[in-house]
């Protein structure tokens, strides 16, 4: 009998890792597909901004991470981003200074991390 419940658990296991898999290959490496693509494709005039922000980001590996960051940033009332996802950085700009921390725990929420932070005015 247990040997019997210990087969169908490692099945069961087997199934889920194979659905996720096939999720992955399907929707990319961050499983967002391409729901996150760029709401609006309208370009920023850059200099109506007065910060700048320099955001070296670990985990982001595909366009769609990026399109998640620009959107995600887009979204909050004053600001605009520009993510490279070959090089692993974000440009954020700002109307008003923004801490450290916002920027931070914003990219950390989507699930990245942050390695480096450069002001730049």
């Amino acid at each position: 009998m247990a040997t019997a419940i210990i087969i169908i658990l490692l099945i069961s296991v087997c199934i889920f890792s194979i659905k996720s898999y096939m999720k992955k290959l399907a929707h990319g490496c961050c499983g967002t597909g391409g729901d996150d693509e760029k709401a609006s494709e309208t370009k920023a005039d850059i200099s109506e901004y007065k910060y700048k922000y320099t955001v070296k980001i670990g985990g982001m590996s595909c366009k769609n991470c990026a399109a998640k960051i620009e959107n995600t940033f887009g979204r909050k009332d004053g600001l605009y981003a520009k993510a490279d996802f070959k090089n692993g950085t974000a440009e954020i700009y700002s109307n008003a200074d923004v801490s450290e921390f916002t920027i931070r725990q914003t990219v950390v929420g989507l699930g990245y991390s942050v390695e480096d932070i450069e002001q730049n005015y």
